[in-house]
């Protein structure tokens, strides 16, 4: 298994690549936390908006579906990018956090994490009823907040005036490739949920919504790796725009200290 990501300014592959191995390197908990805010999130959009049985005569409840599941996945996303972080700051301190305490790791900032989830939820879904654009600007922007949030330890004004900065310096960049990944991830999703909800709902099982468990299933494992795509795109970023990597070569002291300065 590989043992560290890269220190240096990476390409798309190699960030993508990255995500996995850091994926791979804390999927039991990642996974884990994954499925159950997959499940909520079948639970919450079933009970709040489901999705209309003929799409095409009631275009503004799948409106409202559609606003409700961005929303919601964009907050799962977000909350899985605190242990995401936490990986990706240990590995880059030369300090890996174990998989046990991966999700205890981030101690006093998941009250803040979960805060952040829940606004960057509520702007996807008015990105989402605002006829789509919106949103695909608000997904791009909003990858490294909690990765400065739980990486940079970034407090006060600095923990949403610091990823626009970020992201502004890298003339956008990692918020182009979140996308990329958020598609790609997409059409995986859309292939996985499909085609088990078909085979699914035509075998006579006594499960309710036994076709949710193919959507279930795939999101359990896209919400994990794309937020470590966001956490490497966030320490990507940094040795692009702040020299990250060469601070981190040429320092004698501990490496913690230098991934956390605010510049």
């Amino acid at each position: 298994m590989e043992t560290e990501l890269p220190l240096r300014p990476m390409t798309v592959g190699e960030l993508l690549d990255a995500s996995v191995v850091l994926l791979r390197r804390g999927w039991p908990p990642l996974v884990a936390l994954g499925l159950v805010l997959a499940l909520g999130q079948q639970a919450l959009v079933g009970l709040v908006a489901p999705m209309p049985d003929q799409v095409w005569t009631d275009p503004a409840g799948f409106w409202a579906w559609l606003g409700v599941w961005l929303g919601t996945e964009s907050t799962a996303i977000a909350i899985l990018g605190a242990p995401a972080s936490v990986a990706a700051a240990g590995v880059v301190a030369g300090e890996p956090v174990g998989r046990r305490t991966l999700l205890t790791a981030p101690g006093r900032r998941w009250p803040a994490t979960l805060g952040l989830a829940v606004l960057v939820g509520a702007v996807a879904v008015g990105g989402a009823f605002a006829c789509g654009l919106p949103w695909l600007v608000a997904y791009g922007a909003a990858g490294l907040l909690v990765p400065v949030l739980i990486a940079d330890r970034a407090t006060g004004g600095q923990v949403i005036a610091r990823p626009l900065v970020l992201l502004g310096r890298g003339g956008c960049r990692a918020g182009g490739i979140r996308l990329l990944g958020y598609f790609g991830w997409l059409a995986v999703r859309l292939a996985v949920g499909i085609g088990a909800q078909q085979l699914l709902g035509e075998l006579p099982l006594p499960v309710p919504f036994a076709g949710a468990i193919g959507w279930v299933v795939v999101d359990a494992l896209a919400y994990p790796a794309l937020a470590c795509l966001d956490a490497c795109l966030h320490v990507e970023n940094r040795m692009r725009t702040e020299g990250l990597d060469l601070a981190l070569a040429t320092t004698t002291g501990p490496r913690r200290a230098v991934l956390e300065a605010i510049r």
